[in-house]
Parts: structure tokens; C-alpha cells; sequence
């Protein structure tokens, strides 16, 4: 019943701030909470707060594009935007958001960001398309057959060598994302990083929530907790933070990377 009346209530596009995002109306859990004003309000706030005009910004599991659509806002026409969807359907409203905004500077990546290329399965939740994973798990019910591609390959095709924030939210697969992108990120001193960290997901997945955080770390990043509120709580034991985040528990992680001389 509440997912009936989330999916009546989703209008067929939506304001976020000088941008149009055009939302799913067969999704009442991200579509059916964002159209509410309901959906991620810390990361929200965060994102509106390091977006600037002129920013390569990288959205990976990007969905319908309501993190593209304030980028669209808040970037004034300046800059550059990659989305990485690789579910058709979420696609559709995704380059409905970026045509909806006549919006030149972004560009839709059918794939998978991962450490590979290859042909890999996505696992899709009909009650949920923000829960769509690349894993066989219980409440994913249906399948099909995606691409998967670096985002290190992807960015040198389209001639972009450095990236300014981005925003990765792919249900624990991030394990294998931030592997396929270390060449970018290397280059770019100044990027911002705000990223899902779901233990238990990235378990799932096949990686390890502590190599991931090492990785930052060695690729130079200063990481910090995104909490209620959107205040920053440094990550200063990593091991207590996944000893917390037990099960489907999850939390968000910021980066921002060290600039050496």
C-alpha cells in the first residue's frame, strides 16, 4: 500500500533548484522519497555544498539522475557531467533528466564502472531500483545481462583526464569500481569523494571494507564519516567503523585528497 501510494505521488518531472529531474514512477523507494523531498538529506546537503561550476563531476550508479540534476544546478551551464547507469530502465529517465535540461555537458555511460571489461550480470529489485546489484542476493529477482568497463578507459575515450567530485553509490560494488579509476584519481589532486560504504555489500561483492579504505588512503585521501546533520566526523579508526556497520547497516564516507608538493 505505501509503495502504491509513493509511485501515485511521483510527478512526471520535479524542480531541484534551476534543474529538471524526471523521476521513476515505478520506483516508490528512491523516485517515490527524492520526489518527496524525502531522499538522502545529508548527501544532499554535502553535494550542494562542494558543487561549483566548471567541475568534472562523475556520477556512478548514477539512476535516474537526481545527483546529475543538481549537478546541472549547480554547475550553470560550466563544467562536465559522466553518468555511469547500466540498468535500461533507470537509463531511460536518466537521459530523460539530462534532455529535459537541454543539457550539452552530460553524457550517459551505458556500463558498469568496475575493474574489468566484460559482459557481467545485473541482478534487479522490482520493489527497489536503487537496489539494483551486481551479485546474486534475496531480494533481487530478476536478471540481465550488462557491460562493465574501468572508469580510467571510459574517461581517456572521451579525452578527460581529471575529475573534480564524484559520487559512487553502487549497492557494495565500490570494491570494484575504485580499482578501475586509480589512474584518474592519481591525477587529480583536488577531487572531492562522497561514497556509499556498505560492509556487508562490499563482502557480498567480493572485496573487503578495510582494503577499500587502505586504498583511499594510498591513493591519498583524508576520509571522514558524513553524519546526521551533514557533519563530518574524521574516520580515525576504520576497524571500530565496520564493526559498526554490521549487516545491512551503512554509512557514507567523504575523501578528500591530500595535495602534495
Amino acid at each position: 500500500m505505501a509503495n502504491a501510494i509513493l509511485r501515485a505521488l511521483c510527478p512526471a518531472r520535479k524542480r531541484l533548484g534551476d534543474a529538471w529531474w524526471v523521476p521513476n514512477p515505478n520506483d516508490p523507494v528512491v523516485s517515490g522519497a527524492a520526489s518527496l523531498g524525502l531522499y538522502e538529506g545529508p548527501e544532499t546537503a554535502f553535494f550542494q555544498s562542494v558543487c561549483r561550476p566548471g567541475m568534472t563531476f562523475l556520477d556512478v550508479g548514477a539512476n535516474t539522475g537526481y545527483y546529475s540534476a543538481w549537478a546541472i544546478a549547480l554547475m550553470k551551464g560550466r563544467g562536465r557531467i559522466v553518468a555511469f547507469e547500466p540498468d535500461p530502465e533507470c537509463r531511460s529517465y536518466l537521459e530523460k533528466t539530462r534532455d529535459a535540461n537541454d543539457c550539452r555537458f552530460m553524457e550517459v555511460m551505458p556500463f558498469a564502472a568496475s575493474d574489468a571489461e566484460g559482459e557481467v550480470k545485473l541482478f534487479r529489485n522490482p520493489d527497489n531500483r536503487g537496489d539494483n546489484r551486481l551479485y546474486a542476493n534475496d531480494l533481487c529477482t530478476e536478471e540481465i545481462v550488462i557491460r562493465s568497463r574501468p572508469v580510467d578507459v571510459v574517461l581517456a575515450e572521451l579525452g578527460i583526464e581529471t575529475v573534480d567530485l564524484i559520487k559512487i553509490d553502487v549497492q557494495g560494488f565500490e570494491g570494484h569500481v575504485l580499482p578501475g579509476m586509480k589512474a584518474t584519481l592519481s591525477r587529480s589532486p583536488r577531487v572531492v569523494l562522497l561514497m556509499e560504504f556498505w560492509p556487508w555489500g562490499l563482502a557480498k561483492a567480493g572485496s573487503d571494507a578495510m582494503a577499500l579504505v587502505q586504498l583511499l588512503e594510498e591513493l591519498g585521501f583524508t576520509l571522514f564519516e558524513l553524519m546526521k546533520g551533514g557533519l563530518l566526523q574524521p574516520l580515525t579508526d576504520p576497524a571500530a567503523l565496520i564493526a559498526r556497520l554490521e549487516g545491512r547497516i551503512y554509512t557514507n564516507l567523504v575523501g578528500f585528497r591530500r595535495v602534495t608538493t
